[in-house]
C-alpha cells in the first residue's frame, strides 16, 4: 500500500482534502508531495489553546489552514519538511494563540524564511523537519522544549504521547475548526517495522498509536506536535489511512534532529 503525508493540498487557492492517512496510500498529515493530504486528530477530544500554547496553525495568505507546527522560540516554528518544501515564505502565515480558527483570537504572523532539512526528499526517506522564521517574535509566546538525542525514556514503548491539531476528524472526513487532542502510546520499533516494513526508519522516525486504532493524527495535522513528558518528541509526518488497527501514526523523531534544529534558532 502507498503511504501518504498528512498535509492538506491546495488547488488554485482552495484547500482540497486528499489522500488520507488510511486511504491505502502514505498519508502526510498536511503537506504532500504526492498530491496532497490533510491530517486531523481522529478520536480526539476538544482542547483549549491554553493547554497547548505552543501549537501553531499554518495557513496560506487566504487563511486556508494546511499544516500545523510548534513554537520552539518566540520567532521560530518547527513543522514537517513536507509542509514547507517548495513553499514561498510570503505565502505562509503562523497563527498562534487560537483555539477556534474561525475567530480572530491570538496572533497571525507572516513567515520570513524557511529552512528545510537538507536530507529531506520524501516522508518515507526521513528528515521530515523544517524550521520557519517569523517576521517578528510572538509577544509573550510560550514555547516547547525539544526532545534530545539522549531522551531515551521519551521514546520508550508504552509511554503516553499526546498529539494536537486542527486536522480531519475521520479518514476522508472534514477538518476541525477547533483544536483537538488525542493520547496514544508510543509504539515499539518492532511494531512500526511490522506495520510499514522498509518505509519505517527507527533512527529518523517514531510511531504512536493504539493497537486497535481509533485515535490518530490525520490530514491537516502534518507538522504538529507529538508531546511526551512535556517535551516535543515528534512531528506529525505520515501513515496509512487514519486511526486504523495495527497501523500507528508515524512522526519525525525530534531527538535525532535536535542539534540541527537548535542551530536554526540562532
Amino acid at each position: 500500500m502507498a503511504r501518504t503525508a498528512r498535509k492538506v493540498a491546495r488547488t488554485a487557492g482552495v484547500g482540497v482534502a486528499a489522500l488520507a492517512l488510511g486511504l491505502g496510500s502514505i498519508s502526510m498529515a498536511n503537506a504532500d508531495e504526492t498530491g496532497g493530504v490533510t491530517p486531523n486528530v481522529v478520536g480526539g477530544s476538544p482542547a483549549d489553546i491554553s493547554e497547548f500554547p505552543y501549537a501553531v496553525a499554518l495557513t496560506d495568505s487566504t487563511g486556508f489552514q494546511f499544516c500545523g507546527g510548534s513554537l520552539i522560540a518566540e520567532d521560530k516554528v518547527l513543522t514537517a519538511a513536507h509542509c514547507a518544501d517548495g513553499q514561498d515564505p510570503s505565502d505562509v502565515v503562523a497563527v498562534t494563540g487560537r483555539t477556534d480558527l474561525t475567530t480572530d483570537e491570538g496572533t497571525e504572523t507572516p513567515v520570513s524564511d524557511i529552512w528545510v532539512h537538507p536530507d529531506y526528499s520524501s516522508v518515507t526517506s526521513g528528515a521530515d523537519v523544517a524550521v520557519l522564521t517569523l517576521s517578528s517574535p510572538v509577544s509573550g509566546a510560550e514555547t516547547i522544549d525539544l526532545a534530545s538525542g539522549t531522551d531515551a525514556p521519551v521514546y520508550s514503548p508504552g509511554s503516553d504521547a499526546t498529539v494536537a491539531g486542527w486536522g480531519t476528524t475521520s479518514e476522508g472526513g472534514s477538518a476541525s475548526d477547533t483544536l483537538l487532542q488525542g493520547t496514544v502510546p508510543v509504539s515499539s520499533d518492532e511494531d512500526c517495522s511490522s506495520a510499514y516494513g522498509g518505509d519505517y526508519d527507527a533512527t529518523s522516525m517514531v510511531c504512536a498509536g493504539l493497537p486497535e486504532g481509533g485515535v490518530d493524527a490525520c490530514q491537516g495535522d502534518s507538522g504538529g506536535p507529538l508531546v511526551v513528558d512535556g517535551v516535543l518528541a515528534g512531528v506529525v509526518s505520515w501513515g496509512e489511512g487514519c486511526a486504523r488497527p495495527n497501523t500507528p501514526g508515524v512522526y519525525a523523531r525530534v531527538g535525532t534532529y535536535a542539534d540541527e534544529i537548535s542551530q536554526q534558532l540562532n
